[in-house]
């Protein structure tokens, strides 16, 4: 694997400061904490914070209040950094049941934090970003995962097409979720070995060169008279299909 890219962040709340705390991937450069205020009272955060093993600052409220203007804190935000964003790596070697996510064109930052927390919760092995055609990792899409993050192996690809060529080469399959006349309901899909599955945008819908170059189309037929599913709502169905799959072949 290349060198991982290192990059500085800001998450709050409870769930996400509590799952970075946990987390020894992230060098953590500063805890605000509003003084009195009940997060204190977590578990997780007040056992990690009690050794002064971190640098915290103690606010009053209002100050708190003040610098935190319009965010949902619960009392406490983390300054952090570490390897958020890996580099693209070789994933010849992995074994027979490895599955990663690659978005094309999702710029929605609140869809990309929600994917990230499904993906981490369907046991998904990494995200695909390609630096140009979706949104970065950034404050936003880190808080929306809930913590999720901490788990998740993300990387920043220059050019899916590439990495899909380089990804077949390691005998993945690749599958795309897009609502055309070709696709297969994405139940009629066999999701098990090495594959990669590609989400595009509500709007743009995955890039016409990228879907050339899939094995398979899945699509979710719509049963009222929207015409398509949230791409995050898409991803859960998708993946935990791939999860029912994989345990009613145990």
């Amino acid at each position: 694997m290349k060198k991982q890219k290192q990059t500085n962040f800001q998450v709050f709340g409870i769930n996400s400061c509590a799952a970075l705390l946990q987390s020894t991937k992230f060098d953590i450069d500063l805890i605000y904490v509003e003084q009195g205020n009940k997060a204190l009272e977590n578990s997780v955060l007040r056992k990690h914070l009690k050794n002064d093993s971190f640098p915290v600052e103690l606010i009053p409220k209002n100050q708190f209040d003040q610098r935190f203007s319009g965010y949902r804190t619960q009392g406490i935000v983390i300054k952090f950094s570490g390897p958020v964003i890996n580099e693209s790596q070789s994933f010849k070697d992995q074994n027979d049941q490895v599955c990663l996510l690659a978005l094309d064109q999702v710029e929605d930052p609140q869809n990309v934090g929600q994917i990230i927390r499904t993906a981490e919760c369907a046991g998904i092995d990494g995200i695909l970003f390609p630096r140009h055609h979706s949104a970065h990792i950034s404050n936003t899409v880190l808080q929306v995962s809930q913590g999720a993050f901490v788990h998740m192996q993300l990387y920043e690809i220059n050019n899916l097409r590439e990495i899909i060529t380089q990804l077949k080469n390691d005998d993945f399959w690749i599958i795309g979720v897009e609502n055309t006349i070709v696709a297969e309901p994405w139940t009629k899909i066999d999701y098990s070995g090495k594959i990669l599955i590609i989400v595009g945008s509500e709007g743009k819908g995955i890039r016409k060169k990228v879907l050339e170059n899939c094995d398979f189309l899945a699509t979710i037929p719509m049963q009222g008279k929207t015409n398509s599913l949230n791409v995050s709502a898409a991803v859960s169905a998708i993946l935990f299909e791939r999860v029912g799959q994989i345990q009613r072949a145990k």
